[in-house]
């Protein structure tokens, strides 16, 4: 494993921690969401929260015991979502495109080791 492979692992690996400590957080103290285009609020969003609190654990694993491709490409689909989200949400609320950083970070970490090995082919 080389160092870009180890530094990604460990970066996403904390930036995950963060997300799912944060949304499951939010759910049990104010459970309101924006999904998209809807608000949601009460136990929608608590489910929704709550979800996007594990689904990170889970790609935790994945990314300390699967290979590679699987976890880029979980983690990455994540992450994805999560900026469309968040350009919807601020088009709603903000009424201009805006994006989530965080997102951001995490599709780039995603990414970086999948495209080294795909450019060393």
């Amino acid at each position: 494993m080389t160092l870009l492979n180890t530094l990604a692992k460990l970066l996403l690996i904390t930036l995950l921690i963060f997300i799912s400590m944060g949304n499951i957080m939010n759910a049990l103290i104010n459970p309101e969401a924006y999904l998209i285009y809807l608000k949601l609020a009460g136990l929608n969003a608590s489910i929704y929260l709550l979800l996007n609190g594990l689904i990170p654990i889970l790609l935790i694993y994945l990314v300390a015991r699967a290979e590679i491709r699987i976890w880029s490409i979980s983690s990455s689909t994540f992450f994805i979502f999560h900026l469309v989200n968040s350009i919807c949400i601020s088009v709603t609320i903000f009424r201009r495109p805006s994006f989530s950083v965080i997102s951001l970070i995490g599709l780039v970490l995603s990414l970086a080791p999948l495209l080294r090995d795909l450019v060393r082919r």
